[in-house]
């Protein structure tokens, strides 16, 4: 068979620092047949010039909102990037990490395995370093693929995934509401789960920079973090309700024209912006409990979930 079309997409704001290397790093990949394609979001620093002068000297990179750099947040300028271009398949990057040179190489590899006709999703483990790419501890210690899981918990990195354009095809992009879809790979990661293969690989394809200004960064996991979390509930109140949002525009996308894998989760939850109350969200706790591969999280998921009922009320 020819060798499948890969697009790379890559979303810029204000990235000058870090941005030659991270495109260097995708040229200097041992897979050589894939197009970089770049919307810059509102960049008011020399990035558009960098990305000018780069696609000036290869022609497999294109910069695809020239002359028409608006603002439009992390989400949808990915989205847009999905949405405008065609390819076999598809994978994402961030502006400011360093992919190692058999990513794309080791991410096509384990797809390919896969059957095409279906939604696939494909993610690697990541190696943390600091601005100056120094550093070796690996992020991702356990994984999950259960939609269940993955509801309430994110752990697939948009800048290491590969899905196939059977995914792509799922998405009605001028349907969606982006106010209930926090990051375009935990959706992504939800259709794969539900309707066909989402598949860890547990290999470090990129060093993943923290440098302070990251949009999404590696979290805070220390004991002193979960102490504070233990009495401060902000953080997980609004990690809740990214959850149930996924769920209500999931059920909405989905609930009435495909078999769901995980029906009874999706639609209980779903409906919670007109269902939630005290004694409706204590059944639904004890009968469908939020998931978490630590059983103490899903008791605390629980109890945010049922003293806070009114965070999900929405019209």
């Amino acid at each position: 068979m020819p060798k499948p079309a890969i697009a790379v997409l890559m979303s810029t704001y204000n990235g000058e620092d870090y941005l030659a290397q991270q495109i260097e790093s995708i040229q200097n990949q041992s897979y050589k047949d894939w197009r970089l394609f770049i919307r810059d979001d509102g960049s008011n620093d020399d990035t558009v010039k960098i990305i000018e002068e780069y696609q000036r000297k290869d022609r497999r990179i294109q910069l695809i909102n020239q002359g028409h750099i608006k603002n439009v947040g992390v989400v949808r300028s990915f989205f847009e990037l999905l949405e405008n271009v065609d390819a076999d398949f598809y994978m994402f990057s961030d502006q400011d990490d360093y992919w190692l040179p058999d990513k794309i190489k080791v991410t096509l590899e384990a797809m390919q395995k896969y059957n095409f006709d279906i939604p696939n999703c494909i993610y690697t483990n990541l190696q943390i370093v600091d601005k100056e790419l120094n550093g070796n501890e690996i992020l991702l210690k356990r994984n999950w693929q259960a939609f269940t899981n993955v509801l309430f918990t994110n752990n697939v990195y948009g800048c290491t995934m590969m899905i196939n354009d059977s995914l792509k095809r799922m998405i009605d992009f001028k349907q969606l509401n982006y106010q209930r879809i926090y990051m375009h790979d935990w959706w992504l990661a939800l259709i794969a789960a539900e309707f066909g293969n989402l598949h860890f690989i547990d290999q470090a394809t990129i060093l993943y920079r923290q440098h302070g200004t990251n949009q999404v960064g590696a979290t805070n996991k220390s004991i002193g973090a979960l102490v504070r979390r233990a009495f401060n509930h902000e953080r997980d109140r609004k990690a809740m309700q990214r959850s149930v949002n996924f769920a209500i525009e999931f059920l909405k996308e989905y609930g009435g024209k495909n078999t769901l894998k995980d029906e009874e989760y999706i639609k209980t939850y779903g409906r919670l912006n007109k269902d939630s109350n005290f004694l409706n969200n204590l059944r639904l706790v004890m009968k469908l409990p939020p998931k978490s591969i630590y059983n103490l999280k899903e008791v605390f998921y629980a109890f945010i979930l049922v003293i806070y009922h009114k965070d999900y009320l929405t019209n």
